[in-house]
């Protein structure tokens, strides 16, 4: 059994932990702050400021990024449930 609580995530946070967390290089929209915020609490992601720069000048963001004990358990964790279970209805 995983030491990690996955239970009752949303699609957000599913795609969160798809990913391995999140960086403000474009290429994925931003998790909204509530979504990765229980992430981070239940100790699934991990949160750290990061400052980037773009034409307009610079800009501090939160980057997220699950560990790999976290990503093998996610990936340990999807195999168990049953592809049904695994569709989400919140999608939209």
């Amino acid at each position: 059994m995983s030491v990690y609580d996955f239970r009752d995530l949303t699609a957000e946070q599913r795609r969160l932990l798809d990913a391995g967390g999140w960086m403000a290089d474009g290429t994925q929209a931003a998790p909204s702050r509530p979504a990765a915020q229980k992430l981070v609490a239940r100790g699934l992601l991990e949160a750290y400021p990061a400052v980037r720069e773009d034409d307009h000048g610079s800009y501090r963001v939160t980057e997220y990024y699950a560990s790999l004990d976290v990503r093998a358990a996610w990936v340990g964790f999807k195999s168990r449930i049953p592809e049904a279970a695994d569709s989400p209805e919140d999608e939209p």
